[in-house]
């Protein structure tokens, strides 16, 4: 079986995915529940702004159409 084929793109956002999930859980945890909730809505917000409009690079032929 060949390995999975995954893009830098793709790790990039499991990864601050699942970051802003421990942060949030740790918040959560630590200060109480309603801060845990507003850590994760900033995180989230943060997330759509940051990184959910990240371009292939140039030439890719996996531009936007």
């Amino acid at each position: 079986m060949g390995r999975i084929s995954v893009s830098r793109a793709a790790r990039a956002r499991a990864g601050t995915a699942a970051g802003g999930a421990l942060v949030a859980v740790g918040a959560g945890l630590g200060l109480g529940l309603a801060v845990g909730l507003a850590v994760a809505g900033v995180l989230l917000v943060a997330y759509n702004l940051l990184l959910a409009d990240v371009d292939p690079p140039q030439g890719s032929g996996r531009g936007r159409t």
